[in-house]
């Protein structure tokens, strides 16, 4: 009886973990570049209480890295990529990818994040100068009509191994295979907006809360159940 307590346990435990990244993906509905993020069961108690051997495994954290809508903006250093790819930013930490791209300068002009980490072009850091600043669907920065730099945008092989930093940063442990992306289409003047999908992510939150119901109720049937044998045994005894 314990055994079948503590699977159904290990499933509401699962049920909170995806309650937090679905409400987290619920909070950035609205943050730029931002990629929603799902939790799910390999195997789950199909029929709450019916648990032979235990047939609870992991979970599985899937990243949805599907683009979000386009929209323009109107400022030259707000940039979006059009299909695959992530810009390159550094950090103090080393090297981060980020589809987050409202991008400002710092003191030394150069390119950088809203934290201030620089965004990487094919020669480092990209340095604008002073006068007007254009960047074509290629990726390379012109000021005032010279050319001061160019874009590196990196995809890799398996997004999924790519560990998430939060601010919209994502680093490689050296498993996702990085590649550049040899014809990037960069929008300029445009932000990318999150790709939440409002109403499937508030869906899913009903469904996960029922579901939490149900299993609720399961400990407490057997919770009774136990409580009604141990009476039992006592009597005989």
């Amino acid at each position: 009886m314990s055994n079948d307590i503590s699977a159904v346990a290990a499933s509401m435990d699962q049920r909170i973990r995806q309650l937090d990244f679905i409400s987290n993906n619920l909070a950035n509905a609205s943050t730029n570049g931002f990629k929603a993020q799902h939790l799910r069961a390999l195997k789950i108690i199909e029929e709450a209480g019916q648990s032979e051997g235990n047939n609870l495994s992991g979970n599985i954290l899937y990243t949805d890295f599907s683009q979000g809508p386009v929209e323009k903006t109107g400022n030259p250093l707000d940039l979006a990529i059009q299909g695959d790819g992530f810009f390159v930013v550094q950090t103090a930490e080393g090297q981060a990818f980020t589809r987050k791209s409202d991008f400002t300068v710092n003191r030394q002009n150069q390119i950088v994040t809203q934290v201030g980490d620089p965004v990487v072009g094919d020669g480092g850091p990209i340095t604008l100068g002073n006068g007007k600043v254009n960047i074509s669907s290629d990726g390379s920065v012109y000021v005032d009509g010279n050319s001061v730099g160019k874009l590196r945008i990196v995809d890799f092989a398996n997004r999924q191994a790519l560990t998430n930093v939060g601010g919209g940063l994502y680093r490689d442990p050296g498993t996702a295979g990085m590649k550049p992306v040899d014809k990037p289409e960069i929008k300029a003047e445009c932000l990318e907006s999150s790709n939440v999908n409002l109403i499937k992510e508030m869906a899913e939150m009903i469904e996960v809360h029922r579901s939490f119901e149900t299993y609720q109720k399961v400990v407490q049937t057997l919770s009774e159940e136990d409580k009604l044998s141990t009476s039992r045994i006592g009597r005989i005894g």
